[in-house]
Formats: structure tokens, sequence, C-alpha cells
């Protein structure tokens, strides 16, 4: 095909969409500047240019920050966290070692377990508020429910206790028992 008879066929196709002759002008630049703006974005290099000693400043900052952010977590590790040691239970012993698998293992923490767990079935109140978020009146619940029913048959069955919701409950399990 010759150049004329591509024209004619181009001018044929924009008559018969009747685009007037200044929208078509206006889509010849637009396209135009499309087409220079994308080659422009080919052959440009993107080259990224820093100042070593401001990375080093950047760096030392990262560095300080998380410094400030690991002690603040070792601080309400050791604030929140239980602090008690490990005990080799005996077998003249009525004491019961948490398993570490119960506990609740946190990472790249040294996590301690309690070597007493707490018998819900027999505790009075003041060993029951010795777990976390139990106060008087969860431990007054606890016990009434206790002797309604006839002691707790599973560890899940304190969610039926008024007040101790799944959260609660997982907070204080590794810190019970139903056995001596």
């Amino acid at each position: 095909m010759n150049l004329n008879n591509l024209k004619r066929k181009a001018f044929f196709w924009l008559e018969k969409l009747q685009i007037s002759r200044k929208e078509r002008i206006a889509f010849s630049l637009l396209l135009g500047i499309l087409v220079v703006l994308f080659s422009m974005s080919i052959f440009l290099e993107r080259s990224f240019q820093y100042d070593s000693a401001e990375y080093e400043k950047i760096v030392a900052e990262f560095e300080r920050r998380s410094t400030i952010i690991q002690q603040e977590e070792k601080e309400n590790a050791a604030k929140y966290l239980p602090q008690a040691t490990v005990e080799k239970a005996d077998e003249q012993s009525s004491e019961t070692q948490v398993d570490a698998t119960d506990a609740k293992m946190i990472p790249d923490r040294e996590v301690t377990t309690i070597s007493i767990l707490i018998n819900i079935n027999t505790a009075n109140s003041a060993e029951l508020q010795k777990l976390d978020g139990i106060g008087p009146s969860y431990a007054q619940n606890i016990i009434d429910y206790r002797e309604a029913n006839g002691g707790f048959d599973s560890i899940h069955e304190l969610i039926n206790v008024k007040g101790i919701g799944e959260k609660r409950l997982e907070n204080i399990r590794p810190f019970i028992t139903l056995r001596d």
C-alpha cells in the first residue's frame, strides 16, 4: 500500500466516526505527549543518589530506637510475666508443675513457669484471688458455681461462671488444675 491510500482510509474512518477537526488535533497532541513521556521513561535511567554520611545517620537512629524498644519490651516482660522459679516435683509433694506447653510461649524471650497450680475444685477464695484477673467477686462466683454443680469436670467449664469469658479463661488456664 502506498501512503496516499493509507491516508485515504484513515480519513475515511475518521469521517465515519464524525470527529471534528479540533477534536482530531487535540487527540493527536495528547497522543504525541503520551508517546514522548513513555519514551522518556524508557530511556532515562533512574539513579538514586545518597550521601553515605546521611545514610549512616539514619542507620544509627534506627539502631538507637531499636535498643529503646527492646529495653521497653524487657521492662514490660519483667513487669507482666510471672516471676516464679520452677521447682522439681517430688513424689511426696502435692504441688504440680506447669508444663511448658501449657504456658503461653513468647518467642525470643525466656518464659518462666510457676510451680504451684491452683485446684479450682478445692481452692478457697484467697487462693483463687491469686489468679490474674480474679478478684473477690469472681472468686465467690467460682465457689458458688462449684458448690451448686458439684465441682468442675473440665477447665473449660469455667466459661459457665458469671463474669468469666474466653479471654479471662485463656489468661488463667496455665495456672489452674482440676486435681491435686
